[in-house]
């Protein structure tokens, strides 16, 4: 048996994910995060890139795990943010942040191990800026995109109430994923989030914790096994999260 001082730390497991770095619907974000962060391995020593950093979050839980990490957005005083949540995490030494355009990466060929980006491809050209991270991915090197799908029948409703701007963006169809893939030479992705988005109503609408935990588990656990056996139904989910990689 381990002492208490040899015992595992939970944050050491390699799905294990710090939620106030994830900062907003982190109850749909951690299943993505744990999803994805086996994928990418030990961190210790890789030069990553994230699209879009906003406010740094996952920059900071990159940069915690060990990766030197690049965080580059459109938005300045969302930089300034980013850089304060890095001091704040005392990884400031690990994380650099840049004014910079995902669409048109300066720096050089065969750079990064790995590229992540949460809800950026949706602002771009997909087949451009899939390109551009290729040019800067190392071989062997991954691209994760984790992106907001386009047929969910609540996150549409929600988008054509609330958000006024959402016709201009170019959310994600199952052929848009496989159109981004295309540009690699291998993909993996996974949907998330089919009934699940309903527990919201306990949260949002008439909020209940109690109902709102309970519903979560019982919609999470009932998308699973809709998606394992009915696979058709994953291009009606909320999320996909794209792993393409590069030979």
């Amino acid at each position: 048996m381990l002492a208490a001082s040899e015992a595992p730390r939970p944050e050491s497991r390699a799905d294990a994910v710090e939620t106030n770095l994830l900062l907003w619907w982190e109850d749909f974000y951690v299943p993505v995060f744990k999803y994805i962060l086996p994928k990418m391995g030990t961190l210790e020593g890789k030069k990553v890139l994230e699209l879009g950093t906003g406010t740094g979050g996952t920059a900071t839980l990159l940069a915690k795990r060990g990766a030197s990490v690049i965080g580059i957005d459109l938005l300045p005083f969302r930089l300034a943010e980013a850089k304060a949540r890095a001091s704040e995490h005392e990884v400031a030494e690990s994380v650099d942040f840049a004014l910079m355009d995902a669409m048109h990466l300066a720096f050089p060929d065969n750079t990064f191990d790995f590229i992540i980006s949460k809800s950026v491809l949706v602002f771009t050209e997909h087949a451009q800026t899939a390109k551009e991270c290729y040019r800067v991915l190392k071989p062997g090197g991954k691209a994760i995109f984790i992106e907001n799908m386009r047929y969910h029948p609540m996150a549409w409703l929600y988008r054509k109430i609330f958000l006024k701007y959402s016709a201009k963006l170019r959310y994600f169809s199952i052929r848009d994923v496989e159109t981004v893939g295309a540009e690699f030479e291998n993909l993996e992705h996974r949907e998330f989030h089919l009934s699940a988005v309903g527990a919201l109503f306990w949260q949002k609408c008439i909020p209940i914790p109690m109902f709102y935990r309970w519903t979560l588990r019982l919609l999470k656990a009932i998308d699973l096994s809709v998606l394992k056996c009915l696979p058709f139904f994953k291009r009606f989910c909320w999320i996909t999260a794209m792993i393409c990689q590069k030979d």
